[in-house]
């Protein structure tokens, strides 16, 4: 898909998913909404070897500043408002990758958070951090369809930036998110 058009599901898929969010709020028992996004190219994600390149992540987190700042002017629960301001506080703690190659990199950031993504769910899907700090991870950033076996009840949003992938890729990709969410 062109640059642009990635833009625009970007764009739409973040909006979706400050819908699902909201709701998911405001229930009684709060349910962490999550968002998947299989893009067609890591480098535009994780960057060159310089860590320069990575478009696709810089207009990831610009969009989603802009989401979180519109976010932030309507009616919001305290506990609401304190999350999104944590967001915005730092907005590459609201997204994480985990691509075949990360198995191999040295990394250490990188390697937290492929470990949060594959082994440690229970972290993913919590509101705060052992430190008691908001956990704002919340997009989730995938080459192909993780690994076999890996999914997630808490995925709301699913957006497809790639073009490729046979029939059987897409049914894996939608699957990750058809899951009854915790607790439910």
């Amino acid at each position: 898909y062109s640059s642009s058009y990635q833009e625009q599901m970007l764009k739409l898929a973040i909006q979706r998913h400050f819908e699902t969010e909201r709701k998911n709020f405001k229930r009684e028992i709060r349910i962490k909404t999550l968002a998947l996004f299989f893009i067609d190219n890591i480098e535009s994600f994780r960057g060159n070897k310089d860590g320069n390149g990575a478009w696709l992540r810089d207009t990831f987190d610009k969009l989603l500043k802009e989401r979180i700042e519109e976010e932030l002017t309507k009616d919001n629960s305290e506990q609401y408002e304190t999350y999104l301001k944590a967001s915005l506080a730092d907005i590459t703690a609201c997204r994480a990758g985990y691509f075949a190659q990360d198995n191999s990199d040295s990394d250490d950031a990188v390697a937290a958070e492929v470990d949060e993504i594959l082994h440690n769910k229970k972290q993913l899907l919590s509101f705060t951090k052992d430190n008691g700090k908001p956990n704002t991870r919340r997009f989730l950033f995938s080459k192909w369809t993780l690994k076999e076996g890996w999914d997630n009840p808490n995925v709301f949003t699913i957006a497809k930036l790639r073009s490729s992938g046979g029939e059987n890729s897409k049914l894996q990709e939608v699957g990750r998110g058809l899951r009854l969410p915790v607790d439910e």
